[in-house]
């Protein structure tokens, strides 16, 4: 079924099994929003092989053709538009789909494996051609295909590799080596805030999360997570589990709090994220990082519960 490069199965609108040939140039939009905030996206799946990132907040700089962000993709928690089945291609590429992931508003996190049958997506198809502005960004992007392949992308891609493979040491070692030759890349530094902490260096991790927060700009309202890295949610939560013991003996340590409550948030325990963070905000070094956290953590809640209010309305 997946003997191909470009042969692709993925799920509709309607939850239906498609098939399709993929050739380089082919590429589908996708819709995500976040509040009153939406953006529109090409995703170019003849080089998609992993999605990595979640986008907390729903943003991405649609600027970025990095050759490791298409790659490698992300998505928000509410994501709608495309579906696709996880399928290794054992092939010249191991091209496939992974981390199928959604926030359900309820600080739970649903995935979607091969087999298993999508729930109510809420998904709505969307029309862009009624909105100029979007139409002009769109074919400003369209206009970009993936970046030719930088030295930088090769490091994250063998970074990648050796963080499924639970070789963080590796992985720690080759993401230092793809920031240090892409400086401007605001995402870069939170792959490798989750490399040192699954190596167990919580100090360095806290270091690197600091400094990502700090230049991540007000009206971009998002932190990266990059949950897809690991191999399965298992790993990761035992990962989260030690910090978490850690931290209540160390309760003390406010490194250790911000480290535990941006972690839990990013998996969708919203309500075990505000101790943390909010112990964190009373250290002066971390004050302005568990501030962006809660933030963001009120925002996703009161998205949510909008949301909520809605559908009881609706039905």
């Amino acid at each position: 079924m997946h003997s191909l490069h470009s042969d692709y199965i993925y799920r509709d609108y309607y939850n239906r099994t498609c098939y399709r040939t993929i050739w380089p140039r082919y590429r589908f939009m996708l819709h995500y929003n976040f509040g009153n905030c939406f953006t529109f996206r090409y995703c170019y799946p003849y080089y998609h092989r992993k999605y990595v990132f979640v986008s907390l907040g729903g943003y991405w700089p649609l600027d970025y053709c990095y050759r490791r962000y298409y790659w490698y993709g992300y998505h928000p928690y509410r994501w709608y538009g495309y579906y696709p089945v996880p399928a290794e291609v054992r092939h010249d590429t191991y091209n496939y789909y992974t981390y199928n992931y959604y926030y359900t508003g309820e600080g739970q996190a649903v995935q979607y494996g091969p087999t298993t049958a999508a729930a109510d997506y809420s998904i709505s198809p969307v029309d862009h051609t009624t909105f100029a502005d979007v139409r002009a960004k769109l074919a400003a992007e369209a206009a970009g295909e993936p970046d030719q392949m930088t030295l930088a992308d090769t490091y994250f891609e063998e970074a990648v590799k050796a963080f499924e493979a639970a070789d963080y040491a590796a992985a720690v070692e080759k993401f230092a080596n793809a920031m240090n030759l892409a400086t401007e890349d605001i995402i870069l530094p939170f792959a490798y805030a989750q490399a040192l902490f699954a190596n167990e260096q919580y100090s360095e991790a806290v270091i690197v999360l600091r400094t990502a927060l700090a230049n991540i700009k007000p009206e971009e309202q998002t932190v990266f997570y990059p949950r897809g890295l690991y191999a399965d949610d298992d790993t990761l939560f035992d990962h989260i589990d030690k910090l978490s013991e850690k931290a209540d003996f160390y309760s003390f340590d406010a490194d250790l709090q911000l480290l535990l409550g941006y972690h839990l948030l990013g998996v969708g325990e919203l309500d075990a994220a505000v101790g943390p963070l909010t112990r964190a905000g009373q250290d002066f070094n971390n004050a302005q990082a568990s501030q962006t956290l809660l933030k963001l953590l009120e925002t996703i809640k009161a998205e949510a519960e909008t949301e909520e209010a809605a559908n009881t309305q609706t039905n």
